[in-house]
């Protein structure tokens, strides 16, 4: 049954609307087609105001913004690299990735391509994305590079320093060649960004996105927002989505305000930035606005000109929304896009609907049945958009084109309803795409990489429900006759091939996975189904170091006990939280686990023997660093101690 809009509460409307900044320039131009014209107008607009900042750096103005993009595309055009052409960006967090894909995208298509790519995954993302150059820092994923080079890309190797300002950048190469021209060649129907889908087949689809699209788009919802130049967004995302990308790094830009780029997700350091930066709004997925709460409840940060608090990837639960919105004092303001239409619906901050994700930011938004008949307010169907150009390639081709001009609906795979005001409700998905907190998995995908794996006979990947990231990622495998699986075996073999996100929290282990009357997995019930399979019951941690892991995921999860067999990540957890309780035994420890630790070992019996192995090799290194700067005759008569 459709859901009915929460109760608006009473926030301070004048916060809502803050004062423009007092150096922009009178008479702001006509709205920008391109990334290019963007950068141009608001240097022309605001030369001196900051533009990009970042912890501990003085910050990039309009002015320089627009140089560096300027000097970057005639270095481009140099080494042959035109606006129709491809190149990948594979660089660490920070304001550098930040700046560089601002004037990679003015020029020409850029790829961002996530570091936890196994190499395999980014030659295929290189060769179907038809990229051209790869632009890498020395030593950052020399993987890349090395299949970059080997398939024979160009690799623009940057420089980054912290003593220059936010996002400042330089290169190897010297700019030789002629001065391109005014950015002619730039125009709206050039592809500025290209990102991978969720779509359903194994590997995903690239989206192809439009100059014109991401202008108009972010324009729109900047405007629902009512972002002027005295805003300024704290961007904690990656840059790596349409998210980061375009909700909390162009729409700043566009409105004449600035963006904070900190490099990485510290919930801990909030207060700190919100001392130093003084944000007006901030964007963020349902799991770093919960990182951020439990922050706020343990130590308040000072709210300053915060006005409003923005989120995307995947819907946020009614309660959460409420206790943001009375932890910070604002408004929480939902949206919806995705990979093929970065801005689809936005709340407008004067008249936001809580659970609704807002009303159409594109020409045209429907829901349809079956039949491909709109349906009237308060009916279910599939949420399609139309008038906006929409391009999905794969395999080194377009095959998916939406002209706007030919009045095609591009179907969306969601499945929601719009009220008597306009206003979207998302239901679900019409597919069996699983959503893990803003990441998309095809299910499928895991299931060929399960069979892959010795024994296994059978395999089906699945969605379970998760407190923060919306679902979360399980598995059901049959052994083959006389094997034998170990669920921890057979993640770490999936860890070796896949990013983080796509390897399960629980692989079960069954005699029968449960099939419909057609002999078909019924995927989308098999989480209530193998309820049995995939419940722990509890058994006390034994030894200290489980004893002191447990104690740390029970710290962390708000939870009165866990056992030694209890899934982190199934039991609320995710990859910041996983970070927390690593640093809470960093202490214990005297030493700081990788990231991945957690991830790779989710109980605390599996954690605590890989630590106890951590612990011994931190050991042993620490002796011998010990011994390297001792005489030889000292580092003898040390080792012949008992």
């Amino acid at each position: 049954m459709p859901r009915r809009a929460a109760s608006l509460p009473n926030f301070n409307l004048t916060r809502l609307h803050p004062a423009t900044s007092s150096n922009v320039k009178m008479g702001k131009p006509r709205p920008p087609s391109s990334l290019l014209q963007l950068i141009q107008q608001r240097a022309q607009w605001q030369p001196d105001a900051p533009a990009i900042l970042a912890p501990g750096r003085a910050p990039l103005n309009g002015r320089e913004l627009a140089d560096l993009t300027w000097r970057f595309r005639r270095h481009l055009r140099a080494a042959g690299i035109g606006s129709a052409d491809r190149v990948a960006v594979s660089l660490p967090s920070g304001p550098e990735l930040a700046s560089v894909f601002l004037a990679t995208a003015s020029s020409t298509a850029c790829v961002p391509l996530s570091p936890e790519l196994t190499t395999g995954e980014v030659l295929r993302r290189l060769l179907n994305a038809r990229a051209k150059a790869l632009l890498t820092v020395e030593g950052f994923n020399p993987a890349i590079a090395a299949v970059a080079l080997q398939h024979g890309l160009l690799v623009v190797w940057l420089r980054f320093s912290p003593a220059q300002p936010a996002g400042w950048f330089d290169w190897n190469q010297a700019n030789d060649g002629p001065e391109p021209d005014s950015g002619l060649d730039v125009s709206a129907t050039n592809i500025a960004l290209i990102l991978p889908t969720s779509g359903t087949t194994a590997h995903p689809k690239l989206a192809l996105l439009t100059h014109g699209t991401i202008c108009e788009l972010v324009q729109q919802t900047a405007a629902t927002l009512a972002l002027n130049a005295g805003d300024c967004c704290l961007n904690m995302l990656p840059l790596l989505h349409v998210h980061g990308l375009v909700s909390a790094l162009l729409m700043p830009l566009v409105s004449g305000g600035s963006v904070v780029i900190t490099g990485s997700f510290q919930p801990e350091r909030f207060g700190d930035w919100m001392t130093m930066f003084q944000p007006t709004w901030y964007s963020a997925s349902p799991a770093m606005h919960q990182a951020l709460l439990d922050q706020q409840r343990k130590r308040p940060a000072p709210l300053g000109r915060l006005r409003f608090i923005r989120s995307g990837s995947a819907p946020l639960a009614p309660g959460t929304i409420q206790e943001l919105e009375t932890a910070f004092k604002v408004p929480m303001i939902e949206a919806y896009g995705m990979s093929e239409v970065p801005q689809i619906t936005g709340n407008p901050l004067a008249r936001r609907k809580v659970g609704s994700v807002g009303r159409s930011l594109v020409p045209e938004l429907a829901i349809l049945d079956d039949a491909g008949k709109p349906q009237p307010a308060g009916q279910i169907g599939e949420i399609v958009v139309r008038g906006v150009a929409v391009q999905v390639g794969h395999d080194s081709a377009v095959f998916e084109t939406i002209d706007p001009a030919e009045g095609q609906w591009f179907h969306t795979g969601d499945q929601g309803y719009l009220d008597a005001d306009g206003y979207l409700f998302i239901t679900g998905r019409l597919k069996e795409i699983i959503n893990r907190g803003g990441e998309k998995i095809s299910p499928r995908e895991v299931d060929e990489a399960l069979l892959e794996q010795p024994g296994v006979a059978q395999a089906a990947a699945f969605a379970l429900r998760h407190a923060t990231l919306g679902e979360d990622l399980a598995a059901a495998v049959v052994a083959r006759p006389e094997a034998s699986l170990d669920e921890f075996e057979l993640r770490e073999a999936l860890a070796r091939r896949f990013p983080r996100f796509k390897v399960p929290s629980r692989i079960v282990v069954v005699h029968e996975i449960p099939k419909g009357p057609t002999g078909k997995v019924q995927r989308l019930s098999l989480g209530i189904q193998l309820a049995a399979a995939l419940a722990i019951a509890y058994e006390a941690p034994q030894g200290g170091m489980e004893t002191l892991v447990a104690t740390a995921f029970a710290e962390v999860l708000r939870q009165p006990r866990v056992g030694r067999h209890d899934n982190f990540f199934l039991a609320g957890g995710d990859s910041v939280r996983a970070v927390q309780v690593l640093v809470r035994l960093e202490a214990e420890l005297g030493f700081l686990p990788p990231p991945t630790t957690v991830f790779r070992r989710p109980t605390p019996a599996s954690l605590a023997r890989e630590l106890d192995r951590m612990c011994e090799a931190h050991e042993l290194a620490t002796l011998a660093s010990a011994l390297d700067d001792l005489p030889l005759a000292e580092a003898r008569k040390l080792l012949a101690e008992p």
